[in-house]
């Protein structure tokens, strides 16, 4: 797992075991640098908010500290710390921006709160109710050019000198100590809340009819009144999804979720439950208490993705236009090879936009992306992410060579792009020129419109035929089981719109006088006439074959059969052709396994035979050097010894000269001790 209790895959483990060190360094130099700002800034402020946040702190806890014998009300709600009051009076500089963000919930939720209240009918008691389109797109168009202008008015005001080094902080990252409340101001989760309005949505009804259903206990059960809540059942599969494993969101966290998900679905009908909204309201549980994460929730969906959640996901198809015009105007080369390999940016883009690259990015990677994202307070940051991750992995992309690899590499880069610093550092920096979003969207916006409006005229003609033909089918098969073939007849003259006809023959039969019918049995009388009914019989008979003909050729369940017979084929393929795939993704990543594995022993090895190596170079010039001195010995023992014969010599031939001198001495001096010869002794 990694720091934030989130389970790594396999492949990248090793990466993230490479940044845990840059991780923990930049947790550290971002920690005191919020320190330093808060503690600097702090002091020139006004305190008075503080004051105030920490006198509504102490009354909070006066209020749920009651004895055993009362109802107690669970504390979900927490107040921020006074030293971030700085930062939430910078953010809310602009009192339009809290108005707007009060607006909505004044004048549509509570009043449906205080219906519920006083006994009216459930919000959910018609699954008809939708957002008008038009109003929505308006609403949105404003809501988002709103945001812009107030953030950086709120941000570039005369009132917050610090605004650039608080820009810059937000941009290198926010302490994992200071994020949830950091956030909660962002969004400004404090001006939203309506106190008392989670209670109320929680103490509704569920879909079983019991009143702690949701795992919201009560003191006293409410009535057993069955709530046909469409998004319970979807809330309920999606909880096991919703990070799986992680340490908080055990059995009361499981609880908390689904306590979340169901009240912001009743807050919200005309949205309700969207998948990819349990990871939000996960993500936010692990950071704040329940109802600061509900109003954070709130504030995220109905005011940064206006749009983007609904039925139709209209911002977000008009979102993927924008983006891919964007795309294309950045990297040509790229696009272009897209098509080449038949495939669409939304492919990829998709997801991510619409998960805000949740399970898409490492962890680290995403928070830092949100930090951006709900301090501009508009989906820029979005744009810029997505372009960065082209940009980085650009050349990765264009090595793929069919659309199925290009997919599986653009998966596998985007989720090991545990770099946050980088990333964040060339979406704000390299593409901090996006001023053209609001135009771009206006323009497709209306294509977007156009297009669901003839898919959906599309689908109720096509339900429209559909349904006609199969009861036209179903009426022509049943009455084929009748006893004669008249009957069988009129029906299918019924059903081909003749039945008129018949009726005015009918008509007319029934007309006749008895008289006539009298005439009628004189056979010369009536063969005439008989001959006359047997013709025209004879044709209408003609005219019944070529409409019965005419509904044998409409009827293509043959056809449609066939189709489902090759469509099944089709899908069979390619879920050969996938699990194909997947057996050879396995077998690759055993492959790459095995090889990083000789590729460790390999570098082990090659440490080893460094380590020999220089051990050995080390060894060798030690016995150089002892082979010098040995060397400079022997020369110096050769000098003494020349030397030493040098004086031996010399003392020889001195020797021998002094010896020859004294024997030419001796020879011309004569003894003492000697006699003459002539002389006797």
């Amino acid at each position: 797992r990694d720091m934030y209790g989130f389970i790594l895959r396999p492949q990248h483990l090793q990466r993230y075991r490479e940044f845990t060190s840059i991780y923990k360094e930049e947790e550290a130099e971002r920690s005191e640098r919020w320190e330093h700002f808060l503690r600097t800034y702090g002091d020139a402020a006004d305190f008075s908010a503080t004051k105030g946040a920490e006198k509504d702190a102490s009354s909070d806890g006066e209020v749920n500290a009651k004895p055993d014998g009362e109802n107690r009300v669970v504390q979900r709600w927490g107040e921020l710390r006074p030293s971030l009051n700085i930062v939430e009076q910078g953010i809310a500089t602009n009192a339009g921006r809290q108005q707007h963000a009060t607006k909505p919930l004044e004048n549509g939720d509570v009043l449906k709160t205080r219906k519920t209240d006083s006994g009216a009918s459930d919000i959910d008691d018609s699954d008809d109710e939708f957002y008008d389109v038009d109003k929505s797109d308006a609403v949105a168009d404003s809501l988002v050019s709103s945001d812009q202008s107030d953030s950086e008015s709120a941000i570039h005001g005369k009132e917050s000198p610090w605004r650039e080094e608080l820009q810059f902080l937000v941009r290198g990252g926010v302490p994992m100590a200071l994020r949830g409340e950091l956030w909660q101001v962002f969004v400004r989760t404090k001006t939203r809340r309506v106190e008392g309005h989670y209670e109320r949505l929680l103490e509704k009804p569920s879909s079983n009819g019991n009143g702690n259903a949701n795992g919201y206990t009560h003191h006293d059960e409410p009535p057993s009144v069955p709530a046909q809540e469409k998004y319970v059942n979807q809330i309920e599969k999606d909880l096991p999804r919703t990070f799986p494993g992680h340490p908080a969101l055990d059995e009361d966290g499981r609880n908390a979720l689904r306590r979340l998900l169901t009240a912001y679905a009743r807050h919200n009908p005309d949205v309700g439950y969207c998948q990819a909204m349990n990871f939000f309201a996960g993500l936010l549980l692990l950071l704040m208490p329940e109802e600061n994460a509900f109003w954070t929730l709130t504030g995220i969906i109905d005011e940064y993705f206006q749009g983007y959640y609904s039925e139709k996901l209209l911002e977000a198809q008009v979102d993927q236009l924008v983006f891919e015009e964007l795309a294309r105007e950045q990297f040509p080369r790229l696009i272009s090879h897209f098509e080449s390999l038949g495939v669409q940016i939304s492919w990829m883009s998709g997801p991510w936009f619409l998960s805000i690259f949740v399970n898409v990015l490492p962890w680290e990677s995403v928070l830092r992306v949100w930090d951006v994202l709900l301090f501009e307070g508009n989906r820029t940051m979005l744009f810029r992410t997505a372009l960065a991750l082209l940009e980085l992995h650009a050349p990765a992309l264009l090595a793929s060579r069919d659309a199925g690899d290009c997919i599986s590499v653009m998966q596998t880069v985007t989720g090991a792009t545990f770099d946050s610093s980088q990333l964040v550092l060339t979406a704000c920096m390299g593409f901090q020129k996006i001023e053209r979003l609001e135009a771009l969207r206006t323009k497709y916006r209306p294509i977007v419109l156009a297009t669901l409006d003839e898919r959906a005229a599309e689908l109720r003609l096509w339900r429209s035929s559909q349904g006609a033909l199969v009861k036209k089918l179903s009426r022509k098969f049943s009455s084929l089981n009748t006893s004669t073939k008249e009957i069988t007849t009129a029906e299918i003259i019924a059903e081909s719109g003749d039945i008129e006809e018949i009726d005015e023959e009918d008509e007319e039969i029934d007309e006749k006088d008895p008289a006539d019918l009298e005439e009628q049995q004189r056979p010369g009388e009536c063969l005439p006439r008989l001959f006359q009914e047997c013709t025209k019989w004879f044709y209408r008979a003609e005219e019944l074959d070529v409409a019965l003909m005419e509904i044998v050729k409409d009827d293509n369940r043959r056809e449609l059969s066939a189709k489902v017979e090759s469509l099944e084929a089709e899908l069979s393929t390619v879920k050969q052709m996938l699990s194909d795939k997947q057996e050879q993704e396995k077998a690759m990543v055993q492959v790459m396994l095995r090889i990083e594995q000789e590729q460790k022993l390999t570098e082990d090895a090659r440490c080893f035979a460094e380590q020999d190596a220089a051990a050995q170079r080390h060894a060798a010039t030690v016995m150089q050097e002892k082979y010098e001195q040995l060397m400079d010995k022997f020369a110096a023992l050769e000098k003494r010894a020349v030397m030493a014969e040098t004086m031996l010599e010399a003392t020889l031939q001195y020797e021998a000269g002094q010896t020859g001198n004294l024997r030419r001495q001796k020879e011309e001096e004569p003894s003492k001790w000697s006699w003459p010869l002539s002389s006797p002794r």
